[in-house]
């Protein structure tokens, strides 16, 4: 048996450092999507946003994009 990798999931990362998504978000799988970069994609056009925490990037689910930054 072979097994190959079948994408990649991007979760949020909470509204704050601390906390975690309280909806434990994740991106909707989609079909074609396979790498990091081409999830993360599909996660914006679903109102998914970035934003720099601690010197890295963090994702962020729509609700927890709309809370004020801590």
């Amino acid at each position: 048996m072979t097994a190959y990798p079948i994408g990649t999931e991007v979760a949020c990362d909470g509204p704050t450092a601390d906390t975690d998504c309280p909806d434990s978000a994740a991106v909707a799988a989609r079909f074609a999507s396979r790498s990091a970069r081409q999830v993360r994609a599909d996660g914006r056009a679903d109102g998914w946003r970035w934003r720099r925490r601690d010197r890295r990037l963090v994702d962020l689910c729509p609700n927890c994009a709309a809370r004020p930054a801590a």
